[in-house]
């Protein structure tokens, strides 16, 4: 381990109240895993805010949100996209960490109406439309958690799909054209 550099800064990742406070009293850097918590993002962020104590790491909070969204053209095009997702979390939940499954394996599931339930539930905590409607979910979260960076999932099978999904919401935020000044 080298001496002569130093390391780079700690961050917490949680989901969960605890996590949040725990990075506060530490004074480390603060990531909310909000796409699987069944904690509010709201009272952990903010919780992290308020009882933040500075340390050699940092001096002030830093905080990041992290979500699961989806984009695509028009909100049904994501809704479709964003079924790969609801099955992967279902399949998660019961410990079965396999592959992405395409929309086609997603459609095609047999699914009880308790798995249904389920999905619905997760599906509060993603994010998933046109830019348009994934950005007026989204920036109330952002503001309400004071988010000082936001990090975004997108867990679909389709790839390109996926890529399309990152370059919509990059322009969303307005992220493309700060690249190109």
């Amino acid at each position: 381990m080298p001496d002569d550099s130093p390391l780079p800064p700690i961050w917490l990742l949680g989901s969960s109240g605890y996590s949040s406070e725990l990075a506060a009293q530490v004074g480390m850097g603060f990531g909310f895993a909000h796409h699987f918590a069944t904690h509010d993002a709201v009272d952990a962020m903010t919780n992290y805010r308020a009882h933040f104590k500075p340390s050699p790491w940092r001096q002030t909070p830093q905080a990041i949100l992290a979500v699961a969204a989806v984009a695509a053209e028009t909100d049904e095009e994501a809704e479709k996209l964003a079924l790969s997702m609801d099955l992967n979390r279902l399949r998660r939940d019961r410990g079965q960490y396999l592959p992405l499954p395409s929309v086609e394996e997603a459609l095609a599931y047999p699914y009880t109406d308790a798995e249904r339930a389920s999905i619905a539930r997760n599906r509060s905590r993603f994010f998933v439309g046109s830019p348009a409607t994934v950005m007026a979910k989204l920036q109330p979260l952002i503001a309400a958690t004071e988010a000082n960076e936001l990090m975004i999932i997108t867990a679909v099978y389709d790839h390109e799909a996926r890529k399309k999904s990152y370059s919509l919401l990059a322009d969303a935020f307005g992220l493309a054209k700060k690249a190109a000044a």
